[in-house]
């Protein structure tokens, strides 16, 4: 249940972002091309960044005043999700019937599964969690920080909900490629634990002799794990520049949280009052934002682990003495398979997500934050130095 919960909730995002051009034939459960829906989702997807360009600037009013570099922060994460919901809306048009099949294999993969009920409930809460938890705690945050900065006199409810509108087709886009790698996953861990019942079978000494129909469940096994591969190489060219772009936004979001919780404590040390939700939503923003990296990243991570765990499996195959020639020749080209499609997630050819771009990301986080702060307690210091100077001439003129 949770799966086709988490699945029809995004695509259910997605039309209403227009990251869907299609219209859905429910008699044939697919996706069919609609000449009419094409330009509107067009226009929908780009009309949302429009509208972030138009209300998703900070206030000139606020209840604390803006640190240093905050207009500059913002302006760039407009920019990127600006930038990204265009380029989201150009991959479309260039290769819709693309976008098409991968949607339709999405929901024929989501309704296989649901009815043999293979996936387990850890891994549907882990997908209800990135599809359905993430995006709506991630809007609901900004625009409650978004009341709460402003002042109640100047608080425009449209403004509000506006506020980051961009950050909704970005989300949901992204949360297709992972909602496609997710299915992915599960093949590969379908296929990993038939070849452990196969190496069962084939230890056992009364069908070690029987390798024929064991050569041709191998060989089966080799066709599906192409075909697995074969899917994550095929989404990658149209998701990985976008994915990128919005690793680029967790970063930035990451680190200006970061920083402006460090300001806080800092303004709080100087004697001024700051409203204390500030600091209980910026805390939770940095959890959301950081669980959503750290989930990301995972997935494409378990992509490799599974393909791993297959090598690991086949290669324990080709160990076991007393099977024939076409059984031995099958594990060879499946090996030989393995090593060229190892299922390593690279990103626009620059970089692969695992855990070792996480760990760079944090060290990044560190020092930006480290580098801003120092900025910031130099340029308060200053002003305070400015409006001291201020004020004692003024009492020697007085």
């Amino acid at each position: 249940m949770l799966l086709l919960c988490s699945i029809y909730f995004n695509l259910l995002l997605s039309y209403t972002t227009g990251l869907v051009p299609f219209r859905y034939n429910f008699h044939k459960r697919r996706f069919d091309t609609c000449k009419p829906f094409v330009p509107v989702a067009t226009i929908l997807l780009l009309l949302f960044a429009g509208v972030q360009y138009k209300f998703g600037r900070l206030p000139e009013h606020m209840k604390i005043a803006k640190v240093g570099m905050q207009n500059i922060l913002h302006a760039v994460e407009n920019l990127v999700l600006n930038g990204n919901c265009v380029l989201i809306a150009v991959q479309q048009l260039l290769f819709l019937d693309t976008y098409r099949q991968l949607l339709t294999d999405l929901l024929t993969s989501v309704h296989s599964l649901a009815r043999r009920r293979t996936v387990g409930l850890a891994m549907q809460v882990q997908l209800f969690t990135q599809l359905v938890l993430l995006p709506c705690a991630t809007y609901t945050l900004h625009v409650s920080v978004y009341i709460t900065l402003v002042e109640w006199s100047e608080i425009n409810i449209v403004h509000g909900v506006l506020f980051m509108v961009s950050l909704i087709p970005n989300i949901a886009h992204v949360n297709n490629f992972y909602a496609l790698l997710f299915m992915q996953r599960v093949m590969l861990g379908e296929i990993n634990d038939k070849l452990t019942n196969l190496w069962t079978i084939c230890i056992r000494s009364e069908t070690r002799n029987a390798s024929s129909p064991l050569s041709q469940r191998l060989q089966v096994l080799l066709k599906e794990y192409q075909k697995c591969a074969g899917s994550v190489q095929k989404l990658l060219p149209y998701y990985s520049l976008s994915v990128a772009l919005y690793l680029l936004i967790l970063f930035q979001e990451l680190m200006s949280k970061f920083f402006y919780q460090f300001t806080h404590f800092y303004t709080l040390s100087m004697g001024i009052i700051v409203p204390n939700i500030l600091e209980v939503l910026g805390t939770l923003m940095i959890v959301v934002y950081g669980l959503d990296t750290a989930q990301l990243i995972s997935m494409c991570y378990a992509m490799s682990e599974e393909s791993q765990r297959i090598k690991s499996a086949v290669h324990r195959l080709s160990l076991i003495p007393g099977q024939d020639k076409y059984f031995h020749s099958t594990v060879k080209a499946f090996l030989l398979s393995l090593n060229h499609s190892m299922l390593k997630i690279t990103i626009a050819g620059m970089f692969t997500i695992d855990f070792e771009l996480l760990t760079g990301m944090v060290a990044a986080i560190s020092n930006f934050v480290v580098l801003l702060m120092q900025f910031h307690i130099d340029y308060s210091k200053s002003r305070i130095s400015y409006w001291n100077s201020n004020d004692t001439s003024k009492s020697i003129v007085a």
